[in-house]
């Protein structure tokens, strides 16, 4: 990890520190995220991908997600659902029959 570092520290030597560091942290989001989601076992989805799985609206995933009635990965600003949370928010809704 220190490496990487190292190498994103010298292609934004002739920035501003500030303006270094910012990209620097928003690199390192993007390298974690795309190192997590390269996982098979571990697959991350948008909201928008939660979206189509769950068949909702983006609105209905995002308020359901402020709500706390599903849950969620955050990095930084970036929004990511785990598949076992889909499926346990589904599993919560579940009612079953009473009549047979």
């Amino acid at each position: 990890m220190k490496n990487i570092q190292r190498n994103l520290v010298k292609k934004y030597k002739g920035y501003e520190k500030k303006e270094a560091l910012r990209n620097l942290g928003f690199l390192m989001e993007k390298i974690i995220m795309e190192t997590i989601e390269s996982t098979e076992n571990f697959k991350l989805l948008t909201e928008k991908e939660a979206a189509k799985v769950l068949k909702m609206s983006y609105s209905k995933i995002k308020y359901l997600r402020q709500q706390g009635k599903i849950g969620f990965v955050r990095f930084g600003c970036s929004i990511r659902y785990k598949l076992t949370q889909l499926q346990k928010f589904v599993e919560l809704g579940t009612i079953e029959a009473t009549k047979t």
